[in-house]
């Protein structure tokens, strides 16, 4: 056997014992075999080659914000090579690592990049005949519908409120889309319910708190998205100096303890609301109250290591650290050495 045929053997065999361990969710075991395949591959166009810079890229995300930072980094350069495919995955994928970083920039792009994707991929199943069947993780519908919801996000925080309604109302009912099998209407429900939120969300952010009974309704009937809708609510309150005290009183018990395990994104959201909440207590003069929300948040930033996120809520605390107890100074002496010993 040549050298050649050697390494292509050893390749693929590395290959298909990352592919074993990766689908058994043993990503910290296969990320090693992914790296060998690609360390040893000199065609960087080279399919398999390609492939492993996504599993990689998989295995890597998660950890922390720089960890997430540098995985984006490294797979950056070669997501368009891969098929169509993954790269609705990758690019899903890329769009969530960009959003927990708060690079709206990239999001921005990689919202466009997946929209223009899942419309194109959406086309050409429709007017071709014989396409082979999609490798992706989930439906057609989940990539076309989360394309246009990065939109309606993006715009939503560029203040184009109006521009952003046309999205979520598109959003909103995918019905229509084609061969819909029992989880593609689930992703479909889904949209429709994140739609009715965020249309409420819209309103609360040109001042209408008119609907805010018809919002706490609405989070009362989805409990599973009570985090990004109190995170949208109290954005809004602090921007347009309006209370939401009886949706706080009534849902704060029911996020997650800042020491649960949660995904990074929704780390993020959970560090962004106490910081938030901070923010709605100072303005109400509620200092102790804010000082311990505040700490919440910076708890959350260290343990996720957002480095950011941590010096934007030591930048507060500063503007009022005069006024804890000795136990808040305590906790954030304790909070930041703990940084600076890591």
């Amino acid at each position: 056997m040549t050298n050649v045929g050697l390494k292509k053997e050893m390749k693929d065999q590395f290959f298909s014992v990352a592919e074993h361990l990766f689908q058994e969710e043993k990503k910290a075991e296969a990320a090693p075999l992914y790296r060998y395949v690609i360390e040893h591959e000199t065609d960087n166009h080279d399919p398999t080659c390609i492939l492993c810079q996504y599993r990689l890229f998989q295995c890597l995300v998660g950890g922390s914000s720089e960890g997430n930072r540098e995985a984006l980094e490294r797979f950056e350069p070669f997501y368009t090579r891969l098929p169509e495919d993954f790269r609705l995955d990758a690019t899903l994928l890329m769009a969530n690592v960009c959003y927990s970083l708060a690079d709206w920039k990239k999001v921005d792009f990689y919202g466009d990049e997946l929209h223009t994707l899942a419309h194109n991929v959406f086309n050409k199943l429709n007017n071709e005949k014989n396409v082979k069947k999609l490798q992706t993780e989930r439906h057609l519908v989940v990539y076309y519908g989360h394309g246009l919801r990065i939109k309606g996000y993006i715009l939503t925080m560029q203040g184009r409120y109006e521009d952003a309604k046309k999205y979520v109302a598109e959003y909103s009912d995918l019905s229509w889309f084609p061969d819909l099998d029992e989880a593609g209407k689930k992703e479909v429900e889904k949209f429709r319910t994140w739609g009715k939120g965020n249309m409420l969300i819209l309103e609360l952010n040109t001042g209408n708190s008119s609907v805010l009974p018809e919002f706490i309704e609405y989070l009362d009937e989805n409990p599973n998205i009570i985090l990004q809708g109190m995170l949208g609510a109290i954005k809004a309150a602090n921007k347009f100096n309006f209370s939401i005290d009886e949706m706080l009183g009534k849902f704060c018990e029911k996020l997650p303890p800042i020491n649960a395990d949660v995904t990074y994104i929704d780390g993020t959201q959970l560090f962004q609301f106490w910081y938030e909440k901070a923010v709605y207590s100072f303005k109400r003069n509620k200092i102790i109250v804010g000082i311990d929300e505040l700490l919440y948040s910076l708890y959350l930033a260290h343990k996720m290591k957002y480095y950011a996120g941590f010096e934007k809520c030591a930048s507060l605390y500063r503007e009022h650290g005069d006024y804890a107890t000795e136990q808040q100074k305590w906790n954030y002496k304790h909070i930041v050495e703990g940084v600076f010993d890591s």
